[in-house]
């Protein structure tokens, strides 16, 4: 896959302050990318860049080669969908489709034709006299998406475009979207704080934290390989354990944790290393003996039954709370005040040595991502 657009050392600064610090991103034709951060991290001021809604401070964005960072918004080919539909509420359904085509001048014929392919693209045939104010949510959503891809872009940007929605229509949509994109091939640039979304419909996510980039990969390297603490803690449920390296032997570290030691599989690890180990849920183990190398001794407090799993809290000795997830309904599941030791299969722990974070970065330093 070529790259379609270029973010090279963006930079955004409001009143003074550097809301985006120098980021640079290869984004791939034909690709769903998710832009994915807590609010206020800067995805949606990086979106409202790429749309020409904002002007970069400094910086170059290049679209199929061509630097468009100080192109107005309707001199790009790069449409945009808003949480908020932005319909038009005195036109029906097939007026807010057509509405682009008419600006500019296609045919009659051209018009009706290519919003008749719309509507059946997003399975609203019959409803092309409907007004905005007869529509459910989702149905509002789709028209603005059908509104926004007639223009036939050569990238459609989505700011949270199903925030409004109820849960399920959520989970619908998000599958309606993700099938859009893969029959029409259009590059998808999504913005999103869900990481439940961006998990389930991202070709590639970009997790960004304070105006910089932490990291960027696909959904199983952002959730099993995370590079920082940050994202970590961000994306899934996590046990995080704060570490020292007390001691190596042979491919195994041997390292301290408030009051506790854990093992850990050797990656390029140095004695007094201060690492971050993190353990998934269900990745957490208990046995009702001491496990060697492992001192990590706790609680049960709470099962919690939800129906495919079984969530269980434990509190160690120094009050942290661990949590694990069980799977399996037939496995014996301690008993609340029961004594436990937590242990986990080293090769199912993350090491995240902050010496190796290579995408974590100051402000001012610049991440080259593609």
């Amino acid at each position: 896959m070529d790259t379609i657009l270029k973010l090279v050392n963006l930079i955004k600064i409001f009143n003074n302050q550097k809301v985006i610090k120098n980021i640079s991103i290869d984004i791939k034709r034909g690709e769903f990318l998710t832009i994915l951060g807590p609010s206020g991290c800067g995805k949606t001021t990086t979106l409202r860049m790429i749309a020409g809604f904002e002007k970069p401070t400094s910086g170059n964005i290049l679209l199929d080669g061509q630097h468009i960072e100080n192109k107005e918004p309707y001199e790009l080919n790069i449409n945009t969908v808003f949480q908020n539909y932005a319909l038009f509420p005195h036109m029906n359904v097939y007026n807010n489709i057509a509405y682009g085509l008419k600006i500019k001048k296609f045919k009659r014929t051209e018009i009706k034709k290519r919003v008749t392919k719309m509507l059946e693209l997003v399975q609203l045939n019959n409803y092309e006299k409907r007004m905005p104010s007869q529509l459910s949510g989702g149905q509002k959503q789709r028209v603005a998406i059908a509104r926004a891809l007639i223009n036939n872009p050569k990238i459609l940007l989505l700011d949270e475009p199903l925030g409004a929605l109820d849960f399920k229509l959520r989970k619908k949509m998000q599958m309606e979207l993700k099938f859009l994109q893969q029959k029409l091939g259009i590059t998808f640039i999504y913005v999103t704080h869900d990481q439940e979304e961006a998990l389930n419909i991202s070709d590639r996510i970009v997790i960004m934290n304070a105006g910089v980039i932490e990291q960027l990969g696909d959904a199983r390297d952002i959730y099993e390989r995370p590079k920082t603490k940050f994202v970590a803690s961000f994306i899934g449920e996590s046990n995080l354990f704060d570490s020292t390296v007390e001691n190596i032997f042979g491919d195994k570290a041997l390292l301290k944790t408030k009051n506790s030691k854990i093992v850990a599989n050797n990656k390029s690890l140095e004695v007094e290393d201060e690492v971050c180990i993190l353990v998934r849920p269900e990745n957490i183990k208990y046995s009702l003996r001491s496990v060697e190398h492992f001192s990590l001794k706790a609680v049960v407090k709470e099962n919690m039954y939800l129906g495919s799993n079984i969530r269980t809290t434990f509190v160690l000795e120094d009050g942290r709370k661990v949590t694990s997830i069980n799977y399996n309904k037939n496995l014996e599941v301690p008993k609340i005040d029961e004594p436990v030791w937590i242990y986990w299969d080293p090769q199912d722990a993350v090491i995240i040595n902050p010496k190796r974070e290579d995408n974590k970065l100051e402000a001012g330093e610049k991440v080259m991502v593609s």
